[in-house]
C-alpha cells in the first residue's frame, strides 16, 4: 500500500514576515498540475490525499474561483483522489460550496468519510471553526459520533487523515509559526484532540495518523501509533531571504513488510522520514 500526500499548497499571495520570505505562494498555481503529475509518475501511489489548504484565503468570490481551478488540476490524474477541507478554505467559503465543487469536478465524497482499499481502511476528518474565535477549530460533534462508530466497526488496519493536528506536540523551532500564537496551543491543534486520541487509542486497528497545518515534517508516537505531520508543499526551505523558491514538497507513506514508512520529498529528493513497526 502506497499513499501520496500533498497539503498546505496555499495558492495566493506571497507570504512574508519582517522581511523574511515564508512562501512564494503567488507562483504555485502555474506549476501545480505538473507537480501532481510528477508525483503519480514517480511513485505510482494507490491513492493521493489532499490534506487541505489549497488556497490562501482572500475573499469569498476569488477563493471560490481559485479553489475550483485548483481542484480541476486533480481531475485527470491516473490515481484515486481524496480531498480534505482546510481552515483556509473554510475562512470565506461555505462548506456546502466546497463539497459542490468536488461533486462538479467528479469527486464523489463529503468533507469526512471512510474508504476501504484492499486490506486497509482510510478515514478522513473534517473540521469547523469556533463561532467566536475562528482560529480555534474542532471536529464537529456529529463527526465525533460518526468516528466512534467507524472505529468500533472496522476490524482491518485503519489510517486516519486530518488537516489540523491532534498530537499536541511542541512547535518551538517551527520556522513557519515563528510569528504565530504558538504559545496558544488551541490555535494550532484541534480543540477536541484529546477526545479524538482517546477514541483512536480505544481502537486496536489504527496504525497511523497523517496530519497537516503545521507546515513541517514531524513525528510523535502515542501509545504505539505514529502521528506524522506532513510538510507544506511550497514553504521556503532555502533561507529567509530567498525569493521565488517553490520546493515542491510532498509525503509518501508506504506499508510494506509489516512496517510503516513516511518520507518527505522535495522533487525527487527525500529530506526527512520516519520508519517504525506496523501493527497489522
Amino acid at each position: 500500500m502506497k499513499i501520496a500526500v500533498v497539503n498546505d499548497i496555499h495558492v495566493g499571495k506571497c507570504l512574508e514576515h519582517q522581511g523574511k520570505v515564508r512562501a512564494s505562494s503567488h507562483l504555485v498555481e502555474e506549476m501545480l498540475k505538473r507537480f501532481l503529475q510528477e508525483i503519480i509518475y514517480q511513485h505510482a501511489p494507490d491513492v493521493l490525499i489532499n490534506l487541505g489548504d489549497l488556497i490562501r484565503s482572500e475573499n469569498e468570490q476569488s477563493d471560490l474561483m481559485r479553489y475550483a481551478r485548483l481542484i480541476a488540476d486533480f481531475q485527470h490524474l491516473q490515481c484515486p483522489i481524496i480531498h480534505l477541507v482546510g481552515n483556509h478554505e473554510l475562512k470565506k467559503i461555505p462548506l456546502q460550496e466546497i463539497e459542490l465543487i468536488w461533486q462538479q469536478m467528479g469527486f464523489d465524497q463529503k468533507s469526512y468519510g471512510c474508504q476501504h482499499m484492499g486490506h486497509f481502511s482510510l478515514i478522513w476528518l473534517g473540521l469547523e471553526a469556533d463561532a467566536h474565535h475562528h482560529s480555534i477549530r474542532r471536529l464537529p460533534t456529529d463527526q465525533l459520533h460518526w468516528l466512534k462508530e467507524q472505529l468500533n466497526q472496522i476490524k482491518q488496519p485503519i489510517i486516519i487523515f486530518t488537516h489540523c493536528a491532534i498530537d499536541d506536540h511542541d512547535v518551538n523551532g517551527n520556522f513557519f509559526y515563528e510569528a504565530s500564537e504558538k504559545s496558544n496551543r488551541r490555535t494550532l491543534f484541534l480543540e477536541n484532540q484529546e477526545t479524538i486520541r482517546n477514541m483512536i487509542n480505544d481502537s486496536n486497528c489504527v496504525i497511523a495518523v497523517l496530519q497537516a497545518h503545521l507546515h513541517y515534517f514531524h513525528t510523535k508516537v502515542i501509545k504505539g501509533i505514529p502521528y506524522i505531520t506532513c510538510p507544506a508543499m511550497g514553504d521556503n526551505i532555502c533561507g529567509p531571504h530567498v525569493r521565488d523558491n517553490i520546493p515542491e514538497i510532498y509525503t509518501i507513506l508506504t506499508f510494506e513488510n509489516q512496517r510503516v514508512t513516511a518520507k518527505a520529498y522535495s522533487g525527487q529528493y527525500c529530506f526527512a522520514g520516519y520508519e517504525g513497526a506496523e501493527n497489522v
